[in-house]
């Protein structure tokens, strides 16, 4: 089955997303209404998939609930810890209403740092503290996690487990990775529905695979500082989509 991942969902007339936010993170921004005709098409296709939301913007709860409760699908949302109730993200009590109406809410941290980054210990605070806060919180066991911005090892994959998370959520699956964990497609602002559509049959462009390849090697090569500054300046330059 295939699992989708998608960040911010939009709307023309009021833009509810968070200042400061990721480098490239505008590239994951779905228009409210091709969020709606995605929905749609995967209610009467009668596709099956895994829809999982990251960071916990509040368009999340203004946009998203409605419309995959008018559906009738149900969605993980991976919550940053320290974002919860800030500008643009969700609070408490959206969070709440969420897991009282069914939806699965998982962690993406505690700060939403690169866990890559930084040592053992300050990575297990990152994995335990942010399912303590949101268990005690929320009254609800908080057993899914959500890797931030794409860059994990074996050793963090299997950091997380211990602590207790059962599910593993990366974006894509890095060359030479042996974790269990499952990997995600992520949405993109521009695709059309018949991109959508050939991503549930898991059909990727020549371009997008060429385009992956390279990401995944930039990755690898130039690290998370390297790779964000590349991705910045591809996107302002070329307005490449990577």
């Amino acid at each position: 089955m295939v699992t989708l991942m998608y960040h911010g969902i939009i709307s023309r007339g009021c833009f509810m997303s968070p200042p400061n936010r990721s480098v490239g993170a505008v590239l994951y921004d779905v228009p409210i209404e091709n969020f709606r005709a995605q929905m749609k098409w995967l209610k009467e296709s009668d596709k099956k998939a895994i829809l999982t939301f990251d960071d916990g913007e509040m368009n999340n709860y203004k946009y998203v609930l409605p419309i995959i409760k008018e559906f009738g699908f149900t969605a993980y949302f991976f919550i940053i810890v320290q974002k919860i109730g800030k500008d643009g993200y969700m609070g408490w009590q959206e969070l709440k209403s969420l897991s009282q109406e069914g939806m699965i809410i998982g962690s993406h941290g505690l700060s939403h740092g690169t866990l890559t980054n930084i040592k053992n210990d300050l990575i297990l605070e990152e994995l335990k503290l942010s399912k303590h806060a949101l268990e005690s919180h929320l009254g609800i066991p908080i057993n899914a996690f959500s890797v931030p911005h794409g860059f994990y090892n074996d050793k963090i994959i299997q950091m997380a487990y211990k602590v207790g998370y059962t599910q593993i959520f990366i974006s894509e699956k890095l060359i030479g990775s042996k974790t269990d964990c499952t990997p995600r497609i992520a949405v993109k602002k521009d695709w059309s529905l018949k991109r959508f559509q050939q991503a549930l049959e898991n059909h990727v462009p020549l371009m997008e695979i060429i385009g992956n390849i390279f990401k995944d090697l930039a990755k690898i090569v130039f690290r998370e500082s390297g790779y964000n500054f590349l991705r910045l300046n591809l996107i302002k330059i070329f307005k490449w989509k990577f």
